[in-house]
């Protein structure tokens, strides 16, 4: 029998009661574990290796050893519950939000489902979402039988009833039973509500199509590929939960890295996995992933809305393989060495390590020959060191040391002679160190010269044609690479062959392996980028969500590149074709600017045309839009003007000041884009949602492939309102829309 509101409303308070007794004691157990780990840091801190005898070292270090073992494990149990904390303090007001009542072989159970499990003595209150019985909320509807393998047993089970709960500061604020999620009011009150300056994790909303994405594990690399508006982000991270959740025991936070397209689009999601209960996810932003891999150099930012043919070139695959061809090369011949010194004389010449080189028989890599480099340099300064046992620096050196220090190592050797001869060696090892590290570290190759002389192989390497580049125009790019190097510089495109080069010549030299890799808007990353991806990381997991329609910088990558990159790992694409975003109205007006390719979508929401506005100087268009800012600051709504490039959103943020029209100018990733009313170009608004949105195009006057897919991108922004500014009704853009899918507004 189906529980009434009053009986359904007693059990919120008792589960509610549950997890506020469970939230205070881990709440005190986490402070007290806190103060702990601090105070045995500060202990493993004053442990000292005792270097009076090998027996007292060897103690001591394992103490400290022990001390650290206990402290990883201590830190792994304070992060688990730091996490369950939040997990718990979101469902003191919202506990769960769904219901199914099922019947299995051994009769009827009840299952509630919310963003963690709850337990008392004799029963789990509250279930996982991510746990298998709770698929049966997402895939099945009401007299559904379906198929669980749930600790490798297949069940088929029945369901008897699926029941929604909207849950507020632990009152149900209203109770649904519905045959699906999809198509419900609970859903439409959700879309309906106003946009947020944070994503939520939302998985009481999850659809079916979204629930399969999320719970499938089986390829090597998965692409989440979505129209605007359809949860690709959400349901990438939601996947990430999952596999910290199922893989709990193999996979740890650490290893799962996720690249977002910009800091504010970082900051917008930063909040969807600590409300799972994930806090240690590594998000990155990909130029500052770059930029920590070689700190020497400054990144050049690129604010142009669409791509040079250069940039396009150094992105491609073909880019990507000349880069490894030439490297292969370079076992035989090319490669820029310098000398090894010592004390300002040289002591290996550049001309004797390249005659080194090229004399080492070797069918490996240029890694593993240069490897063979590496031991040989060694030795060779090994033997210097022996040689300078009697020279005149040391002996200068010795009696620069005062009788303390002397009798200290007298002391510690017992013998006078023995004590003489080991701290020679201690002043040798110190002298050469520098020496020895510069070999290890391969620093005696002159990496920017390597460079150089690599862009200027590429005539040789690619069809600059192919790029529409002529070799004059690609020499004077040379030119202005080795300026930027001698500036410290370099663009994004540079700094990704730089570090690839140095890798292909080092060997893997990355600490961290990570297990998954996550790319948000996969479309903004070139292929070199992915590939190189891939080879750093050869062992990884690969999630990418992304929709080609919104590749403002045109000619990124391609759903092609993607195959071929991954050609050798099982590939699962999946598309999502729904809409959750916008109004159909809103997407049948952004949709005409698909060209021939329109996304075929369900859209589930009704609203107001989109409205073109006559937009120039002899049209007084800025009262209009002064009167529907007013408008949406009174409903306490978002505004966003966007714009195609930075120039204009600069321009346009400038008639609305002098219009009197107060709003926020966001240029850079770092500006707070947190406010009702802001002015922002598209590159910055990628992935993010605003209840209205105005997109200026009053000031095209052309609309090149490019400028569409931007269009789209702009206009697909827009959850509720979207009002077009074009400089004419003759604009090509509003030319290809349907005057039936817009509202003219003529202003006098």
């Amino acid at each position: 029998m189906k529980d009434s509101l009053s009986t359904e409303q007693q059990r919120v308070h008792a589960v509610v009661k549950k997890i506020q007794a469970e939230l205070e004691e881990l709440k005190e157990t986490v402070a007290q574990d806190s103060a702990e780990q601090k105070r045995r840091l500060k202990e493993s801190g004053e442990i000292k290796i005792n270097q009076g005898s090998s027996e007292s070292m060897w103690e001591s270090a394992g103490e400290l050893r022990a001390v650290e073992q206990d402290l990883l494990i201590r830190s792994k149990t304070l992060a688990k519950n730091q996490n369950r904390v939040i997990a718990l303090e979101k469902m003191v007001d919202d506990p769960y939000f769904g219901r199914i009542d099922y019947e299995d072989e051994y009769g009827q159970e009840t299952i509630y489902i919310g963003i963690s499990s709850v337990f008392d003595e004799y029963d789990n209150l509250v279930v996982d979402w991510r746990s298998p019985i709770a698929s049966l909320y997402y895939e099945g509807n009401v007299g559904d039988t379906i198929p669980l393998t749930i600790r490798e047993q297949r069940l088929s089970l029945s369901i008897e009833l699926k029941r929604q709960f909207l849950i507020r500061q632990a009152k149900i604020i209203q109770m649904l039973d519905t045959d699906n999620v999809m198509g419900d009011p609970y859903l439409l009150e959700v879309l309906e509500d106003r946009s947020s300056y944070q994503m939520g994790a939302v998985v009481s909303t999850l659809q079916k199509e979204q629930n399969q994405i999320v719970r499938d594990t089986s390829a090597k690399v998965t692409l989440i590929e979505g129209v605007a508006g359809s949860g690709k982000t959400v349901v990438l991270m939601q996947k990430i939960a999952y596999l910290l959740y199922t893989f709990r025991d193999q996979l740890k936070a650490s290893e799962i890295i996720l690249f977002s397209p910009n800091k504010i689009f970082q900051t917008y999601i930063s909040q969807v996995l600590p409300e799972l209960g994930e806090l240690n996810v590594t998000s990155h932003i990909f130029p500052e992933f770059m930029k920590s891999r070689v700190p020497k150099f400054n990144l050049i930012t690129n604010q142009d809305e669409k791509l040079s043919d250069i940039t396009l070139l150094k992105g491609s695959l073909q880019f990507s393989a000349a880069l490894k061809r030439y490297t292969n090369r370079l076992k035989t011949n090319y490669i820029r060495f310098s000398s090894l010194s010592f004390q300002g004389e040289i002591i290996i010449s550049k001309e004797e390590i390249k005659e080194l080189f090229y004399s080492i028989e070797s069918k490996g890599t240029l890694a593993s020959k240069l490897g063979l480099l590496q031991r040989i340099l060694t030795q060779k300064v090994e033997q210097l060191k022996g040689s300078q046992r009697t020279a005149k620096w040391v002996e200068d050196v010795l009696l620069s040391m005062s009788d303390a220090e002397l009798r200290q190592h007298e002391s510690d050797a017992k013998d006078e002679q023995k004590a003489e001869e080991t701290l020679i060696d201690s002043i040798l090892e110190t002298a050469y160190a520098p020496v020895i590290k510069r070999i290890k570290r391969l620093a005696f190759i002159r990496y920017q010269h390597q460079y150089i002389h690599f862009l200027k192989a590429i005539p040789k390497l690619i069809s600059l044609e192919d790029f529409s580049i002529t070799e004059e125009i690609w020499t004077e790019h040379i030119q202005q690479v080795l300026t930027n190097m001698a500036h410290k510089k370099l663009a994004l495109e540079d700094m990704d062959a730089f570090y690839s080069l140095f890798q292909l010549m080092n060997g893997p030299i990355s600490t961290t392996k990570f297990k998954y890799i996550c790319l948000d808007e996969v479309q903004d990353f070139s292929p070199f980028q992915l590939q190189m991806l891939k080879d750093f990381y050869p062992t990884a997991h690969f999630v990418m969500s992304g929709d080609l329609n919104q590749n403002i910088l045109m000619k990124r990558v391609s759903f092609n590149d993607l195959e071929t990159i991954f050609s050798e790992s099982s590939f699962q694409r999946y598309q999502l074709l729904t809409s959750y975003r916008s109004t159909n109205e809103i997407i049948r007006f952004s949709n005409h600017f698909l060209g021939e390719k329109p996304a075929v979508e369900t859209t589930f929401r009704e609203g107001k045309k989109p409205e073109v506005i006559v937009a120039n100087e002899s049209i007084p268009y800025m009262d209009y839009v002064q009167k529907k800012v007013a408008g949406s600051k009174k409903a306490s709504t978002r505004v966003a003007f966007i714009t195609k490039n930075y120039a204009e959103a600069e321009r346009f943020y400038q008639e609305l000041t002098n219009a009197g029209i107060e709003s926020n100018l966001v240029l850079k990733d770092t500006d707070n884009s947190h406010y009702p009313v802001i002015v922002i170009p598209v590159q910055l608004a990628k992935g993010l949602e605003f209840d209205v949105v105005f997109a200026l195009f009053h000031y095209s006057t052309h609309s090149s492939s490019n400028d569409l897919s931007t269009a789209y991108t702009i206009c697909s922004r827009a959850m509720h309102e979207l009002y077009f500014l074009a400089s004419s009704i003759e604009d090509p853009f509003v030319q290809r829309v349907e005057p039936t899918d817009y509202h003219l507004v003529e202003l006098n």
